[in-house]
């Protein structure tokens, strides 16, 4: 490869990529309408909450122990391919129950092969670059991520007046197995961005010598998880403001269509800023605080079309800068096991605060729930400018 300061394999960047795209396709479709089928059923939007928080949980759980494998094991493809094989083989299997520990079951299923595969692919995607195009290469990778976001509610939209729910669900299967052909034929680990001296240190690693800073990262990245703030709830608050279920799916498409066409730029301005990158993250808490505000207090039919492009610009800016500060933050021995961390952090969090809002909505309504994220915003806001500022550093010293 060139030099470190110039590194980009781009046949690892843009094949980890079209992967991805492909994976949410298959995802995408069946979690568009999965908050519909549970309602279909006859349960509350705190079971919705339930199953969101415990998918997304499991999901982190093994982003950490994925990651430390990774780096202790060197094996990250081997592992990434795994986890996208678990994913795409349990979700068709939503088509075939009724009952909703089953239901959480198969979400717990495919949200561990996601668990799995992130943080290796996250470390995979993060050696394939040197850091002057890390931006670059996760800006590219979150928009072709969420291209298939896209695609896959629209995907959902045209088969469920035909097909209905199973349709839906078993058609999944077909991207999500492209994707796994995709990331075994094409990525490789033996061509990476690292200097000579990297690839022999020890991948020991102890969480202890982990950067002070990074942990204080985590307290930011902990509180947008806490939020609660996804689509799930988002698709449920604009069938009560008046929209039908499939025009609810179109919102969706919008949110990930700005996610998709926002993500790119994000990683550019962010290679453009150099260090100084980290200051774009408490954007993240101000989306969420003006979306929550609006939904709590606002009872137009619009403001549900405005709360799904406000959560594709939270996307793009917290998935995107999540990834790419971690990677900054951390020595290469370390990185797996970081990035696992930082999503067990984020995974653990949005449990809590999707079970949370969920309960919440459940019993109080919309405007108890949406308070709620917005408040949280409103602290993560502050956690993330301490970060930033670096104040923590003179309460220490």
């Amino acid at each position: 490869m060139s030099s470190e300061e110039e590194c980009f394999n781009r046949r690892n960047v843009y094949a980890l990529s079209a992967t991805s795209l492909l994976t949410d396709i298959s995802s995408e479709s069946v979690y568009a309408v999965l908050p519909f089928y549970i309602l279909s059923l006859g349960y509350g939007r705190d079971i919705i909450g339930f199953v969101e928080g415990l998918g997304g949980f499991l999901d982190s759980l093994m982003r950490l122990i994925s990651g430390k494998l990774a780096d202790r094991v060197g094996k990250y493809k081997l592992l990434a391919t795994t986890g996208y094989l678990i994913s795409s083989v349990s979700k068709p299997f939503f088509a075939f129950t009724s009952s909703w520990p089953i239901i959480a079951l198969i979400r717990a299923i495919d949200r561990i092969g996601k668990g799995i595969r992130t943080s290796p692919r996250d470390a995979l995607l993060s050696f394939s670059t040197s850091p002057k195009y890390r931006g670059k290469a996760f800006g590219l990778h979150r928009s072709l991520d969420t291209l298939g976001a896209i695609i896959g509610p629209l995907f959902a939209f045209f088969i469920l007046p035909f097909l209905g729910f199973g349709g839906v669900f078993i058609l999944s299967l077909a991207p999500g197995l492209l994707a796994v052909l995709l990331i075994a034929a094409i990525v490789s680990e033996k061509e990476l961005c690292l200097r000579s001296e990297e690839r022999k240190k020890s991948r020991t690693v102890i969480a202890g010598k982990l950067p002070r800073e990074y942990w204080f990262f985590l307290l930011s990245v902990g509180m947008s998880g806490l939020s609660g703030f996804g689509q799930a709830f988002l698709l449920i608050r604009s069938v009560e403001l008046g929209w039908s279920k499939e025009y609810s799916l179109f919102f969706l498409m919008i949110s990930n269509t700005v996610y998709a066409l926002t993500a790119y730029p994000v990683g550019l301005i962010s290679d453009k800023m150099g260090a100084r990158r980290k200051y774009l993250y408490p954007i993240v808490f101000i989306l969420t605080f003006v979306t929550g505000v609006f939904l709590a207090i606002i009872q137009s039919p619009s403001m549900a079309i405005i709360s799904f492009i406000m959560l594709g610009l939270y996307m793009a800016f917290n998935d995107t800068l999540r990834r790419i500060i971690t990677g900054l933050l951390l020595p290469v021995r370390t990185r797996g096991t970081g990035y696992g961390y930082m999503h067990g952090i984020h995974g653990l969090a949005y449990l809590v605060g999707n079970t949370i809002l969920g309960k919440l909505y459940q019993m109080y309504g919309a405007t108890i729930a949406f308070t709620y994220m917005s408040l949280t915003a409103l602290i993560g806001f502050v956690t993330a400018t301490l970060f930033l500022v670096g104040f923590w550093r003179s309460i220490l010293n």
